[in-house]
């Protein structure tokens, strides 16, 4: 199995979330580090390694860092979303078409707990959610390689007001074709993805240009 995830900037390596060990084929991108940063980090690290020894270490990084960053992830698939079922926590049973497909734009965020970059996103799609929520605009939050313990208890940290649906299907990076989380889309009235990899100001701007604002 491909296990492969990115660390965080040194600053914060200590108190950054920690993704689960048992995470497959889901990268996390974080200011473009490798997913080799961390071990290489923390073997520099060790008290037994000379000082050329971690030169030639961290410059290996710095290498991977960069092609991380050259390295952009998949495309969504295109046309009608994928639908999922999920089972939750009090036995009832959320799929994505009650929410997709039904007459409202729709921004579906797939993140998790343990994803440092999903975390920044929330203040802004807060600010997003609140200024556009309504008959034509919602947003769904679809955590991957989550616990749900985990989701709620983030949930509750970062006060995220929308709908989580929670275990969420492993096969669904593979079946909307990413490989890295955060990972935005906006999904029209109709089902249709018209938007991917949304990230920053970029979320405001597809919701604007699809919902008619200028």
């Amino acid at each position: 199995m491909n296990r492969r995830f990115a660390a965080p900037p040194f600053a914060s390596l200590r108190s950054a979330p920690v993704p689960p060990l048992n995470v497959p084929r889901v990268a996390v991108v974080h200011w473009g580090h490798s997913p080799l940063f961390e071990v290489l980090f923390v073997y520099c690290r060790r008290k037994e390694r000379n000082m050329k020894s971690r030169i030639i270490l961290l410059a290996a990084a710095a290498l991977l860092c960069l092609t991380a960053t050259a390295q952009p992830a998949k495309p969504s698939r295109p046309g009608k979303y994928i639908d999922f079922e999920a089972v939750q926590p009090d036995g009832k049973v959320m799929k994505l078409s009650d929410y997709v497909g039904k007459g409202k734009y729709i921004l579906v965020d797939f993140w998790a707990s343990w994803c440092g970059p999903c975390r920044e996103e929330i203040p802004t799609m807060k600010d997003i959610y609140y200024e556009f929520r309504g008959e034509k605009f919602d947003i769904v939050g679809a955590p991957v390689l989550d616990k749900p313990e985990a989701t709620l208890k983030a949930v509750e940290e970062l006060k995220v007001p929308w709908t989580q649906i929670l275990s969420v299907p492993e096969s669904v990076p593979k079946d909307y074709g990413f490989q890295y989380i955060p990972y935005i889309i906006l999904v029209g009235p109709d089902g249709t993805i018209l938007e991917t990899n949304l990230r920053g100001d970029g979320i405001r701007a597809a919701v604007k240009k699809h919902l008619g604002i200028k």
